[in-house]
């Protein structure tokens, strides 16, 4: 997984962009595509979890316990746990538009929203499971963590600190005996004058420090260091978790093209990322700083999704869209990607421009 990960998923990724979206009715909304990138989607997440020490994972000991030499028996089934729902709620949103188009294939729109509310409560439920299994004091998303923390890029930075160790106990030896000749005057040949050695002197204010190291990946010291809880954090919570299920509720009342529920999604997302925004206090410079501030910036690129969802998308980037895909079909090679014909099947369905 470590040597050929990579290579995997990125031809799996490149698998979904040359599944030709057929215009059958078998397979009408593009399917098989859908299918090809979910198995793609669990593929990565199989593969985060096998590169991912247990140390990583976001839960501690609990408060009154302290920091121990071993993980106690309750921190390890805690992780267990933690890893388990986090995976889960991972995998159901790989599936989540795999599902929502067989539900709509065999009974209908109205079917298929019924289904996206029930697995929208399901994630609701797992999101609130690791909320109290981490030592935030809001909901802190595995995606956040993946992207602040990649677990292909920990294994580099161990490969290249474990480098630099063994470089340095090679050349400690070296640097610790001086030359015999480092104490003796120069002389000159032709005047004959000497000359005092120099002494080492200490590297100036002028010369380039080293980067800083980024903090290390452990759950100690979370709960300490993360930003404390109030009540505007409490609010912005309840209106962001909220968002989808109240979405949907008006969609299911007023219909996909409703300006209303386009307005209250947007707004409830907005309010909601903005006040958690200006409560962050976390320590500087912490792991429990670095974290907190990837969630909020992925909340806050969540926010684009709804320039694609109806009915602004229908408005204002449908057509533009559709006169792309025609002229990228009518380019030799590049017409064998269906990269915007297979964003316009799938806008239509509701997790496609979620973001949730």
């Amino acid at each position: 997984m470590d040597t050929w990960g990579a290579q995997l998923e990125q031809m799996l990724q490149m698998c979904v962009l040359l599944v030709p979206v057929q215009e059958e009715d078998d397979d009408k909304a593009g399917f098989w595509s859908q299918v090809v990138y979910s198995a793609s989607d669990l593929f990565n997440l199989y593969r985060t979890v096998v590169l991912r020490s247990p140390e990583e994972i976001p839960v501690c000991e609990a408060a009154h316990r302290g920091v121990l030499a071993k993980p106690s028996k309750e921190l390890r089934r805690a992780r267990l746990s933690y890893m388990l729902a986090a995976f889960a709620l991972r995998a159901i949103r790989s599936v989540q538009v795999l599902v929502e188009m067989d539900a709509f294939r065999r009974q209908g729109a109205k079917y298929a929203l019924h289904v996206c509310t029930r697995i929208e409560v399901v994630k609701l439920v797992l999101k609130i499971f690791l909320r109290f299994r981490m030592p935030f004091n809001f909901y802190v998303d595995e995606v956040a963590i993946e992207d602040a923390e990649p677990p292909k890029l920990l294994e580099q930075q161990r490969n290249a600190l474990l480098g630099q160790s063994q470089n340095g106990n090679a050349e400690a030896p070296s640097e610790a005996a001086p030359s015999p000749a480092a104490d003796q005057p120069f002389v000159g040949r032709r005047t004959g004058r000497s000359l005092k050695a120099l002494e080492g002197k200490a590297p100036t204010s002028d010369a380039p420090k080293a980067p800083r190291p980024p903090p290390p990946r452990v759950a100690d010291g979370l709960r300490r260091d993360c930003t404390p809880h109030t009540s505007q954090i409490a609010v912005a919570e309840v209106l962001y978790h909220s968002r989808p299920l109240i979405h949907l509720a008006m969609i299911r009342s007023r219909g996909r093209k409703s300006w209303a529920a386009w307005v209250v999604a947007l707004l409830l997302e907005r309010l909601s990322t903005g006040l958690l925004a200006m409560e962050l206090r976390s320590l500087p410079n912490s792991r429990a700083s670095l974290l907190e501030a990837a969630e909020v910036s992925r909340r806050q690129n969540q926010m684009w999704w709804a320039l694609v969802r109806s009915p602004v998308f229908d408005r204002l980037l449908k057509r533009p869209c559709e006169t792309l895909d025609w002229v990228l079909k009518k380019i030799p090679v590049i017409n064998l990607f269906n990269i915007v014909e297979l964003f316009l099947v799938l806008q239509p369905f509701y997790f496609s421009t979620s973001g949730s």
